[in-house]
């Protein structure tokens, strides 16, 4: 009955769509919106790399990549990038403690659970994601920073290689000319400062940006400081460009844990028994080189030295700190012959993840990858690529131990195809295949009981793999546009955590390998006017998942909804807008949950309401009031299986008022 269900919403939302999309079609009428215009003006002119690794048309381009530039980024009002990316259609954001961000992930193709770590994201092409599971940390980029975010709405694995099955979110950043500053205040003590100038001098150019936010937190005992720079620099000369991006961030808080759930009824800004207070820090250095060898060769080196530190102590005195270190070396050579492009590539990384008791588990990688795209006519478009990744385990449970290791390798492959039929209408389809290595704190055997105590590697979890399908149809008109986008993901050996695992006959916890799953998500996207000077955004997601091996084969995937419902509605005026925002999702099974035997997270509906204005040609003002009609709710749940008759949540913010200016000099 379940697919049944399913399929009747897909046929009712496309047949909605559709006709939505061929009634405006005939309409002549006023000029669309800014947003939509921009798209149906320059929809052949969008460059994007994250498809393929180099700068191709859009129009090229054969699965789906959502490019977000920075005033669209600006005008939505986000105080950070988490809050921006929950705007954003077919994704899904799961924030622990609130706003600011902290412990907060983002799912890209409905992967549940596991999404966190199956989305790869890139600063400027370079990985950013630790090597264990420790979630990415947003603030480390200014928002003053991004010059626009690609968003890869389709696996990722050939290309990218580990952690990008769900997609892949690229965050490229400013360089050149430019001087802005923005200030923001709010709610719950929140204030925040950030800015960036710019400059170019001769064959030099670049761009320094730097943020500090601070927040006293809606809940109690969950204050946050953000601070984070970056300074980017590009040279280029008869030998080709350089560019040097060098990158540092701070990030402290009291995070006040979970509440039961007749606490949260009782006062959701309650703090838990449990809290913690986390210090987290890093340092990145990148370099990379190019240089044509020809008109039409291309070399590129990318080298990444990355570190990370995270200490916490929570309130049984527990004292941990885990300090994370990458270093990576890519070199990639782009070869175009008439109009094929094929690109050449490796990559190389050694990553530690040590603890202050003197436990480590390294990992060293090397990946092949070859790229093709290919027009086989004017309006047809196809690409394909492969990719072999190997990575060596070590695990030591103390400084001089004993070394214990294992190695695995995975293959993936793709294909992919671009119609365009018409003027307006374009067709996406292919095939990708991926895989996720286990993280380094996924490894190994750890004893069940507070502090959860490393013990040795385990050489028994194999990598997570998936096979992905996909299918976008697009059609814009005169006022806005509409699309139709298909994903289906199959996904064997997907990695959770188990606390009934034994070594030697003890118990002990473990990750394992516990079942396969399947999913499939249709997401209808339209942006189109509805009338002089109002605009109407709008994304459904319907989603159908479910475990397809083992005990719970045919129960719901864990943190998966089966609907996300999107919409922004905008009226301009001469010198102002006035915005309305509403994020749906329906009911989810909790965390750690795969027998769906505890109660759902309930279904919510949250609303936005905001106004931006030009006060001058420089200067812009916004205020936004989130949460407007003061939901409470909570987005994350798990019922410990020892206590059944406990569920653990985490509260989300109740109403807040903020206020943004923004100067350009």
């Amino acid at each position: 009955m379940k697919s049944i269900s399913f399929k009747r919403h897909i046929a009712y939302a496309c047949i909605a769509s559709f006709a939505m999309s061929s009634a405006h079609s005939q309409v002549s009428g006023p000029t669309p919106s800014k947003s939509v215009q921009s798209e149906v003006n320059n929809v052949l002119t969008p460059v994007v790399v994250t498809a393929t690794r180099f700068e191709q048309p859009l129009s090229e381009v054969s699965v789906v990549v959502d490019i977000i530039g920075r005033k669209q980024i600006e005008q939505s009002g986000a105080s950070n990038i988490v809050e921006f990316l929950d705007t954003v259609s077919g994704l899904s954001v799961n924030r622990l403690y609130g706003r600011a961000g902290i412990d907060a992930s983002v799912d890209i193709g409905s992967l549940g659970t596991s999404g966190a770590q199956n989305v790869l994201v890139l600063i400027d092409g370079q990985r950013v994601n630790s090597s264990d599971s420790s979630g990415v940390r947003f603030a480390q980029v200014p928002m003053s920073s991004i010059e626009r975010i690609e968003i890869r709405k389709a696996n990722g694995g050939v290309l990218y290689g580990d952690r990008a099955q769900g997609g892949v979110i690229n965050i490229i950043t400013r360089t050149g000319q430019g001087k802005d500053v923005h200030l923001s205040t709010g709610s719950f003590g929140y204030k925040k400062a950030d800015a960036y100038i710019g400059f170019k001098l001769d064959d030099l150019s670049g761009g320094f940006s730097a943020m500090t936010a601070r927040s006293d937190g809606y809940r109690a005992n969950s204050s946050s400081k953000q601070d984070s720079a970056q300074l980017k620099l590009n040279h280029i000369s008869e030998i080709g460009k350089i560019s040097l991006v060098a990158r540092s961030f701070t990030e402290i808080a009291t995070v006040p844990g979970a509440l039961t759930l007749d606490e949260f009824k009782t006062n959701p800004k309650l703090k838990s028994s449990y809290s913690a207070d986390v210090n987290r820090s890093g340092e990145s250095l990148g370099f990379k080189y190019q240089r044509d060898l020809s008109d039409d060769d291309l070399f590129v080196i990318d080298a990444l030295h990355q570190n990370s530190k995270s200490k916490s102590l929570d309130t049984w005195g527990t004292d941990s700190t885990i300090i994370n270190k990458r270093t990576s070396l890519s070199p990639e050579y782009r070869i175009k012959r008439a109009e094929t492009i094929m690109l050449l590539g490796s990559e190389f990384f050694e990553s530690e993840a040590n603890t202050d008791s003197g436990k480590q588990v390294s990992q060293k990688s090397q990946s092949f990858y070859a790229q093709v795209s290919h027009p086989i006519r004017a309006s047809l478009f196809l690409d394909g690529g492969t990719r072999f990744q190997k990575v060596q385990n070590d695990f030591k449970s103390a400084v001089g131990g004993v070394v214990t290791s294992f190695e695995d390798s995975k293959k993936g492959v793709s294909i992919g195809l671009r119609q365009q039929f018409t003027e307006h209408t374009a067709l996406r389809i292919g095939a990708l295949t991926g895989f996720r290595f286990p993280n380094a704190d996924e490894l190994y055997y750890f004893g069940v009981t507070n502090p959860y105590p490393l013990i040795e590697i385990n050489p028994n979890i194999r990598p997570m793999a998936t096979q992905e399908y996909f299918l976008e149809l697009r059609h814009r008109y005169q006022i806005g546009m509409v699309n139709a986008h298909y994903r289906k993901i199959r996904a064997k050996d997907e990695i959770d955590v188990n606390y009934g695992c034994t070594l030697n006959n003890v118990a002990v916890g473990c990750n394992q390998n516990l079942y396969d799953t399947e999913r499939t998500v249709l997401s209808l996207n339209s942006d189109f006017l509805l009338f002089k000077n109002i605009s109407l955004k709008s994304s459904v997601d319907f989603i159908n998942s479910s475990i397809s091996s083992g005990a719970n084969a045919g129960n719901r995937i864990p943190m998966t909804p089966t609907r996300i419902i999107k919409l922004g509605l905008e009226k301009s005026f001469e010198n102002f807008s006035l915005l309305a925002l509403a994020n749906h999702r329906n009911s989810m099974m909790q965390i750690a949950d795969p027998g769906n035997l505890f109660p759902q997270i309930p279904s919510r509906t949250v609303m936005d309401l905001g106004l931006n204005s030009n006060l001058s040609k420089t200067v812009t003002m916004s205020a936004w009031i989130r949460n407007a009609l003061n939901k409470s709710y909570f987005d994350s749940a798990q019922t410990d299986s020892w206590a059944p008759a406990q569920t653990n949540v985490y509260p989300m913010d109740g109403r807040s008022f903020f206020l943004n200016l923004k100067a350009g000099f």
